[in-house]
């Protein structure tokens, strides 16, 4: 079985399709806090890079979107004051982001929400 596999994908899918509860305690994302705009354009900047040239429009797959809320949104310290529209936002570019790149994606979307300034939208 591959790391990143289908069959890897399909069980990380069916554990957070179980609804695990959430605990208490420090975010899992170390990232610095910050608003969902400025998270979800980082997102949106990285995924848009991946996209293949064919595809025109980030369309998420449903089964990554759990994942991606999960692992990712749920994680980042600000989450709880985002709202649940903010929160979609990011799910969706996030699953696009590790549909195409997996957890270097995400890997890569820590990386610049650490650098700060420099990774703002335009800074390439």
């Amino acid at each position: 079985m591959e790391a990143d596999g289908p069959e890897v994908r399909a069980y990380i899918a069916a554990l957070v399709g179980m609804g695990a509860p959430v605990v208490p305690g420090p975010s899992g994302l170390a990232v610095p806090a910050c608003g969902a705009a400025e998270v979800t354009a980082v997102a949106r900047r990285l995924a848009l890079r991946v996209l293949p040239e064919r595809q025109r429009r980030a369309e998420p797959t449903p089964g990554l979107l759990g994942l991606a809320r999960a692992l990712v949104v749920d994680e980042h310290p600000s989450a709880p004051g985002w709202t649940v529209a903010e929160r979609e936002r990011l799910a969706g570019w996030v699953a696009v982001l590790i549909e195409h790149r997996g957890e270097d994606g995400v890997q890569e979307l820590v990386r610049a929400l650490n650098e700060g300034p420099a990774a703002a939208p335009g800074a390439d």
